[in-house]
């Protein structure tokens, strides 16, 4: 008689351990960043959802650009958003500025219609631009990954404006007219962009030091408390019109 209690608490005692993968399965580990936000409009929100997306384009393009997470808009003043990143970037947003420079990913807040399918990527007219009316991403601000250090004296730290750690970091994002840039700044950032093992030959051609002196944003690193900021009343309007005297 003394044997049937430990015989019904067998199976009660495996029902109580099979339960504990049930519970870990919705669980997806620490998110690798998160990062808070706001939405402002001059009119009434539509329903919508925040993002973030991989550019998987050459930077500072966002027309190639691959779903990574989304989050609902907590509505109030300001909506007010949250973003959990559990997943490294994908291979095809994994660049280097030039051969032997630290591995990068880059990624933009965005507004996405709301139950968006998260690994949607392309050219998809459903993924938002600068310039997508009604919806839009966040253009002062990136998210980026980097799979190494980055080294002090490389052509990485002076892009991002900092010689940064491994991991991910929000950077923001200022636009910047490299055709106003004076003869002797443009001969002094290229020097020191060749030091940085790039090639200068005089001209603005795709990965020589100029068409980085020229490049038409400037990074650096943001303040740990910054929000991101996804404004649907206009679109994220670049550097253009005249040089200052």
């Amino acid at each position: 008689m003394r044997s049937r209690p430990t015989m019904l608490l067998l199976p009660l005692a495996a029902l109580a351990f099979s339960c504990d993968p049930q519970a870990e399965a919705t669980y997806q580990g620490e998110p690798l960043i998160t990062l808070q936000g706001q939405v402002t409009s001059s009119s009434q929100l539509p329903p919508l959802d925040a993002a973030m997306l991989w550019q998987r384009g050459p930077p500072p393009s966002s027309t190639d650009q691959e779903l990574a997470t989304r989050a609902p808009v907590q509505s109030g003043f300001p909506a007010r958003f949250t973003l959990h990143l559990y997943q490294p970037p994908p291979a095809a947003a994994r660049k280097t500025l030039a051969a032997g420079e630290v591995v990068f990913a880059r990624a933009n807040a965005g507004a996405v219609p709301p139950g968006m399918v998260v690994g949607t990527a392309g050219e998809s007219p459903a993924l938002p631009t600068p310039s997508s009316p009604g919806w839009g991403i966040d253009a002062r601000h990136w998210v980026v990954y980097l799979a190494a250090d980055v080294p002090a004296s490389s052509l990485t730290a002076w892009w991002l404006g900092a010689a940064l750690p491994a991991g991910f970091h929000l950077l923001r994002v200022a636009p910047f007219d490299g055709r106003c840039i004076k003869p002797a700044d443009l001969d002094a950032c290229a020097a020191e962009l060749t030091a940085r093992g790039l090639p200068d030959d005089g001209s603005d051609n795709p990965g020589t030091a100029r068409s980085f002196c020229r490049a038409p944003y400037r990074l650096s690193p943001a303040p740990a408390d910054e929000e991101l900021v996804l404004d649907l009343s206009t679109p994220n309007a670049g550097a253009g019109g005249p040089c200052p005297p």
